[in-house]
C-alpha cells in the first residue's frame, strides 16, 4: 500500500525527520505511513496505525466535521483545508491537534488513487491556555454581572467600552446607554481636576483612587469611590483602563454629619463662654433702657428707645440660641404625638401663610406611633416651616409629610420657593451662614443640634427655582 514516490527521497527523508506529526493517507482515509513525531503524539507505533482509519482516533464530537472535510476533498471540491480537532491518545487522554490535510495529485497509491498528506500540530497546551483564559473571562463576567460595584472598561481616551449592570442601580442608566460615551461627561465639573486620562495631565501614575460626584440619570449627584488602573501592553502602551466604582454617598454624608457634630461641639464650648459674658451686661442695658422709657413722659424719644429695646432683645435671642448649642438639653423626654405637633405649627402660621398666598397641604400616615421627644422638637418644626413660607413671598405651596419607615418616623417639609444653590446647601448649618437678609444663621444650626440630641438625622435637598425639601428622621423608642 505504500505510495510510489518515484525517487522522491528528499520528501521521505523530510517526512521521517519532521518535528511535526505527519501521515500519508489512502483514498479511504487509512494510514499508509506515519512519521515518528505522529506516533509519539498519538502514543502508537507505526505498525499499529497502518491500515487503521484516521477517523477511528477522532473524538466523537469532532467526527462529523472530520468526515465532511474528507468528503469534500475526495469529491474534488477542495484540495486541502485546516481544522482544529481532538484526538484520543492510546492512553485514553484527549489531545488537541491542528490538522492540515492536502491532496498530493503527483503521487498515487498502488490502487491508483491520489495520496493525502496530513500534518498535525499538537496544540493541547495552547487550547488548555485558551480554556483557562475562557474560564477566567467567564468568572470575571460572572463577578461583573453580579457585582454591586460598577465595573467599567475604558479606552485610553476615556470612552466607555463596557459597563456592568450595576450602573442601572447606582446611576439609573442601562449599560447600553453608556457605551461609547466619555466617562467624564457624568462627573461633577468641580471634581474633574484636569482629568486623569486627559492628555497633558501631569499625573502619569498607572493607578488611582478617586472620590467624586457622579450624575444620576434623574439629575441629582451621588458620591462614588473608584479604583482605576491603566492596562498596558508589552510595549508600554495603554490598551484600556479598568475602573471599579462603589456608591459611597451614605459614607460621605455620615462623615459630613460627624464633621458637623464636631463643629457644633466646638462652637458650643465657645458659645457657652461668650453667651454668659454677654447676657449679664445685656440685662443691665435693658434695665436702663426701660428707665429711659419711663422718663420720656412726652414720648419724643419713644421711637429711638423702642428701636434700642428691640435690638437688645434681638441680641438676647441670639445669645439664647447660642446657649442651646452650648450644652445638651436637660428637658425631659415624653411620649408626644408628632401629627398633633405639626398640626399645631400649621395653625400658628395660618395667618402668615394667607398673607403670602401660601397653600398648606398635610400628608400624614394614619395611626403613627407616639415617640419619646423633648418639647424643643416643636422649635425645629417652627424654624423649618417659617423658612419655607418666607421662601415664597409671591405664593406657593408647603407640604408636610409624616410617614413611618420601619423603626423611624420620616418627616418632610417641602416648599415650592426660590430654592437654594448647590454650593450653599453644604454651608447650611454653619454658624452665621444665612440666605436671608435678616437671618442670623443660627436657626437651622440649633434645629440640627436638637435633632441630633434626639438621635435623629436632618437632610436638605433643593433646586433653584423649584423649591426645598427638609427631611427629619426620628427614631421610634419602643
Amino acid at each position: 500500500m505504500y505510495p510510489n514516490f518515484n525517487g522522491h527521497n528528499l520528501f521521505l527523508h523530510a517526512f521521517e525527520k519532521s518535528p511535526i506529526g505527519m501521515a500519508l493517507l489512502s483514498f479511504d482515509g487509512r494510514y499508509l505511513k506515519a512519521n515518528p513525531s505522529l506516533c509519539s503524539m498519538l502514543g502508537y507505533n507505526e505498525s499499529e496505525l497502518i491500515n487503521q482509519t484516521v477517523f477511528s482516533g477522532t473524538h466523537p464530537d469532532d467526527l462529523e466535521a472530520d468526515l465532511e472535510l474528507w468528503r469534500r476533498m475526495v469529491q474534488g471540491e477542495i484540495d486541502g483545508d485546516q481544522i482544529e480537532k481532538r484526538y484520543i491518545h492510546k492512553s485514553g487522554t484527549i489531545i488537541w491537534g491542528l490538522l492540515n490535510v492536502t491532496v498530493e495529485r503527483d503521487v498515487q497509491g498502488i490502487d491508483g488513487n491520489h495520496i493525502f498528506i496530513s500534518q498535525i500540530v499538537d496544540i493541547s497546551e495552547q487550547k488548555k491556555k485558551e480554556e483557562e483564559y475562557k474560564r477566567i473571562e467567564e468568572l470575571h463576567m460572572l463577578i461583573s454581572e453580579h457585582s454591586q460595584d460598577v465595573i467599567l472598561r475604558l479606552t485610553p481616551d476615556g470612552i466607555i467600552s463596557y459597563v456592568s449592570p450595576a450602573a442601572r442601580y447606582q446611576i439609573g442608566y442601562e449599560p447600553e446607554e453608556l457605551i461609547g460615551k466619555h466617562a467624564y461627561e457624568y462627573w461633577h465639573p468641580d471634581d474633574l481636576n484636569g482629568g486623569w486620562l486627559r492628555r497633558g495631565n501631569p499625573d502619569q501614575s498607572d493607578s488611582r483612587i478617586f472620590v467624586y460626584r457622579l450624575r444620576h440619570k434623574s439629575g441629582h449627584y451621588i458620591w462614588q469611590e473608584a479604583h482605576s488602573k491603566k492596562i498596558r501592553n508589552a510595549a508600554g502602551e495603554i490598551q484600556h483602563v479598568i475602573s471599579m466604582g462603589r456608591d459611597v454617598t451614605e459614607r460621605v454624608h455620615s462623615e459630613e454629619l460627624i464633621r458637623r457634630s464636631e463643629k457644633l461641639s466646638l462652637i458650643g464650648e465657645l458659645a457657652a463662654g461668650i453667651a454668659h459674658e454677654i447676657r449679664n451686661p445685656l440685662t443691665s442695658l435693658r434695665g436702663f433702657m426701660q428707665m429711659y422709657l419711663k422718663e420720656d413722659r412726652d414720648g419724643s424719644k419713644k421711637l429711638r428707645n423702642d428701636v434700642m429695646i428691640s435690638e437688645i432683645d434681638r441680641i438676647n435671642e441670639i445669645v439664647s440660641e447660642l446657649l442651646v448649642l452650648a450644652k445638651p438639653s436637660n428637658e425631659v423626654y415624653e411620649l408626644r404625638d408628632l401629627v398633633h405637633l405639626l398640626t399645631h405649627v400649621t395653625r400658628l402660621f395660618e395667618g402668615q401663610a394667607n398673607l403670602y398666598n401660601v397653600q398648606i397641604k398635610q400628608e400624614f400616615d394614619a395611626n403613627l406611633p407616639l415617640i419619646q421627644c423633648q418639647s424643643s422638637i416643636n422649635q425645629v418644626f417652627i424654624n423649618v416651616f417659617k423658612n419655607a413660607i418666607e421662601s415664597m413671598p409671591k405664593g406657593g405651596e408647603v407640604t408636610l409629610q409624616a410617614k413611618q419607615m420601619g423603626n423611624h418616623i420620616n418627616i418632610r417639609i417641602k416648599d415650592t420657593g426660590y430654592g437654594i444653590p448647590n454650593d450653599d446647601i453644604a454651608k447650611i448649618g454653619n454658624p452665621f451662614f444665612t440666605t436671608k437678609e435678616t437671618g442670623t444663621g443660627l436657626g437651622l444650626m440649633v434645629s440640627m443640634r436638637i435633632i441630633q440630641n434626639h438621635k435623629g438625622t436632618m437632610r436638605i435637598e433643593s433646586e433653584v427655582g423649584k423649591g426645598t425639601m427638609v427631611e427629619m428622621i426620628l427614631p421610634i423608642n419602643k
